[in-house]
């Protein structure tokens, strides 16, 4: 099995939130765009003080969600289907309001998924039952 159909497979297995640690964020991402080329599924990007833009139309940012609080209002508000890459959000995710944001969007009644992609992620205890939780490519030792 290939990298894209383990993501495609992470993306289709019931939890609203994925984490994916590794120290290839880059690399990650980019499957992410190549997985957005062959799919039905609308794929976003994140990164912070950037905004949100689709995959694929990194020159089109959405607007008001430049912000963690204001990204999370975007997702939760939204009536469609999305997967959205949140880079580096560790930061954030230290805002109970934040947290609040994502147990809300994981327990809502639209399906959306948000993938938090980073080196290293420290997953607050509320968000782990609605977590997949993925560690990637260990740092060589030398």
């Amino acid at each position: 099995m290939n990298y894209l159909d383990q993501l495609d497979q992470m993306l289709d297995a019931n939890f609203r939130i994925v984490s994916i640690e590794t120290y290839d964020p880059e690399r990650v991402t980019e499957l992410f765009t190549q997985l957005s080329r062959f799919s039905n599924k609308a794929f976003y990007h994140w990164q912070v003080n950037q905004g949100l833009h689709r995959i694929g139309a990194s020159h089109i940012t959405i607007p008001r969600t430049t912000s963690a609080r204001e990204l999370l209002a975007h997702i939760e508000a939204s009536k469609h289907f999305g997967v959205y890459v949140l880079r580096d959000f560790n930061q954030s995710l230290e805002d109970d309001k934040n947290v609040q944001s994502l147990m809300k969007i994981a327990s809502g009644d639209i399906d959306k998924v948000v993938v938090l992609l980073s080196d290293f992620i420290d997953l607050p205890r509320g968000l782990k039952p609605f977590t997949l939780r993925s560690k990637h490519q260990m740092r060589q030792a030398g």
